[in-house]
């Protein structure tokens, strides 16, 4: 079999001989043993600061979410537009489709830094607090001692715009999620103190007895407010004095434990026994912890409820999290690692008040949505299961089963289509200068239900947003949808250096300082080997390469949210393989560069099929609009960066103060939280204080 040459370095290719083109290929070739030249250096661009007052500054989120579209109406007749559904893939054994190479280039438009796990230094950083963490430096990927961007990036990058534009279903997914959330304050009024007796046990429920409770001074600056001294635990026994105060609510006067209990009768009043319930100091105006208490001193003569294993499970859950990211200071406030006989909790009672619908730690309760992710997510969009039926981009990218096949004969992996190259450097416009310590990047939020979830119907209404128990209604629980694929914005013009550095240069273990990064100018160069494509895969493939032609810049690398990676794509041609003519002669390679004609025909196919599927030109589907909007210029040209309190960046990355601003109910609409508005019709964000609590 003949070789054709491949520009990814060292590597021979199936089609031509190495020496068709020995000037090409030397253009990528580097010995082992000389050592590349040190590229030149830029200096990083000044920080822009805002002139706008505090009232009147608004910013984008740095991401928003692309709309995915209904199911297709395919045509039954169309087999163009059946390559668009689910249906079976080809065999990898002989040639049925296109098969051949794309070769495309990369230009940087802003800083680039796709992060190598080489070469990476770690400085020991001593906390105010004392502590001491770790902070990293890492470098640019490198790939035969010089930079490059890897396959594994390309394919990702790609792979995820091919799914978004021919609205496949999401591959990366964990639909089985349950994710948790803290109730609105006002709601926690419906919880009720009560002591767990027993757990389900088969066909038995589980049982706890509702309690009275008594608050105990703790945490107030007048240390003579404060009834509760020492190491108390949660769970404890104790005896206590009582007080009614003119409200009507319980206070705890005098508070000791068995063995001291003779000292609380100097106050002349009745002593009654109970428990102490910890939950911490969970906010900084919180003044009290908790006295639970039988009103007639017996849990025989106490309210019995019943809760079922589910419940039980969704607690176990909940305080598992916890336990994993509260401070070390926690096991005060934890009678024990899972739900317990004799532990101390909050429950909320179904209508018929006599079963638990919720199980918490704490009154201001921590709980889990009944509903997974994927049950918010349409059958169409949910990842394939069976090898017959895969989606258009598992066909062409590859596909392996989410879940385990009953029978082990079942088909559970299909090979991709296409093959990446490393994207070599061509053009080398040179780095930064100097390390660049970023600003916090933090892990996805899709509890910020604001903003990863709309309505089915409609969006959010003002009074929706302010109503008491919206947490469920705007959550997991309520009827909603996800908001659709997460994209991060290109940020353009608006791109800051006070935005993508830790303010003062800090170095902790909550940023990385990274080095090497690429300055826009700096060109790449990949291929992509494709066999067996259909005319509408290949046009599918090529319609999203060619993005950069509709004035998009792709996304790709380490800190978009901060406006690194925008990156411009060419197609610079496409080759195909004969089979029949190269298997005809020794001296035929059988390769041949593709017309500009069949490209556009391969493109065309494409676009036609999914306007008869989903009855609309395929630029103005919701899908490519929302797109086009974020991957171009912004519109409004406003600051972007992640929500905050305050103009300027936060040393501290306390970015969370705005998410709890935000999900502050009001009976006020100006005060409602916001969600994020759809791209193309933003407005910008504004500013929200903590105070808003």
């Amino acid at each position: 079999m003949a070789k054709h040459k491949n520009k990814k370095r060292g590597q021979v290719h199936q089609g031509g001989g190495k020496a068709n083109r020995p000037e090409k290929r030397d253009r990528y070739q580097v010995s082992a043993q000389v050592v590349p030249p040190s590229p030149p250096t830029v200096p990083w661009p000044r920080a822009k600061e805002s002139t706008k007052a505090r009232e009147a500054y608004r910013f984008l989120n740095p991401y928003n979410f692309v709309r995915y579209l209904p199911p297709p109406d395919i045509p039954e007749t169309d087999p163009d537009a059946q390559l668009l559904g689910r249906c079976p893939p080809p065999p990898h054994d002989r040639y049925v489709g296109l098969t051949g190479r794309i070769t495309c280039s990369l230009e940087v438009v802003t800083p680039l830094f796709i992060s190598d796990s080489h070469d990476v230094q770690v400085t020991n950083v001593l906390l105010s607090d004392g502590r001491e963490v770790q902070h990293k430096r890492y470098r640019f990927f490198q790939y035969d001692g010089q930079d490059a961007i890897p396959a594994t990036s390309l394919r990702g990058m790609i792979r995820a715009l091919f799914e978004t534009v021919t609205n496949s279903p999401f591959s990366v997914f964990n639909g089985e999620e349950r994710l948790e959330y803290r109730i609105d304050p006002i709601e926690a009024k419906r919880f009720k103190p009560g002591i767990v007796l027993s757990l389900p046990d088969g066909d038995q429920p589980g049982v706890i007895a509702l309690c009275e409770e008594a608050k105990i001074g703790a945490y107030h600056e007048d240390d003579y407010l404060n009834v509760l001294h020492g190491d108390w635990r949660c769970g404890e026994a104790a005896y206590a004095v009582l007080r009614t105060t003119k409200n009507g609510v319980k206070k705890v006067e005098a508070l000791a434990r068995e063995q001291d209990k003779k000292r609380l009768l100097k106050h002349n009043k009745p002593l009654v026994k109970g428990w102490v319930k910890i939950t911490g100091r969970t906010i900084e105006t919180k003044r009290n912890e908790r006295f639970f208490y039988f009103k007639e001193g017996d849990s025989a003569k106490a309210k019995h409820v019943s809760f079922d294993t589910e419940r039980e499970a969704d607690f176990n859950a909940v305080l598992h999290a916890q336990l994993h990211e509260r401070r070390d200071d926690f096991h005060r406030q934890v009678q024990s690692e899972r739900l317990m006989p004799g532990n101390l909790v909050y429950v909320e009672l179904e209508p018929d008040q006599k079963t638990v619908r919720n199980i918490a730690l704490a009154k201001v309760a921590r709980l889990r949505y009944r509903h997974a992710i994927g049950d918010l997510l349409p059958e169409h969009l949910k990842p394939s299961e069976e090898y017959e039926r895969l989606d258009i981009a598992s066909r062409v990218f590859g596909w392996v089963r989410a879940t385990p096949a009953e029978d082990r004969k079942a088909r559970i992996a299909y090979a991709g289509r296409v093959r990446f190259s490393h994207a070599v450097l061509t053009e080398d416009k040179g780095v930064y200068a100097e390390p660049m310590p970023l600003a916090v990047l933090a892990s996805p939020k899709p509890t910020t239900t604001l903003f990863y979830l709309r309505k089915k119907d409609g969006e959010l209404s003002e009074a929706e947003r302010t109503q008491p128990g919206v947490v469920t209604t705007i959550g997991y629980d309520g009827p909603n949808q996800l908001s659709g694929r997460k994209f991060y914005r290109h940020h353009g013009n608006s791109l800051n250096r006070l935005e993508y550095e830790r303010a003062g240069q800090r170095r902790d273990h909550q940023n990385r300082t990274v080095r090497g990064v690429r300055v826009p100018g700096n060109v790449f160069q990949f291929t992509i080997d494709f066999h067996n494509l259909a005319p509408v895969e290949l046009g599918a493939l090529l319609w999203t390469l060619s993005l950069g032609e509709e004035k998009c810049f792709f996304r790709l690398g380490y800190a978009k949210p901060l406006g690194f990676g925008s990156v411009k794509l060419e197609v610079e041609q496409v080759e195909l393989l004969d089979p029949i003519a190269r298997y005809r002669s020794l001296q035929t390679s059988g390769w041949r560069r593709a017309l500009p004609t069949e490209r556009s025909k391969w493109i065309a196919a494409f676009a036609e099929a999914m306007k008869r599927c989903y009855g609309k030109p395929l630029c103005e589907l919701p899908n490519i609009i929302d797109l086009m909007t974020l991957l171009r210029d912004p519109v409004p040209p406003l600051p972007i960066h992640y929500p905050r309190t305050n103009v300027h960046p936060d040393p501290e990355g306390k970015n969370f103060e705005w998410f709890v601003a935000n999900k502050v109910k009001s009976n006020k609409s100006a005060n409602a939280g916001r969600n994020l508005e759809l791209p193309g019709n933003e407005k910008g964000l504004q500013l929200l204080q903590k105070l808003a609590e």
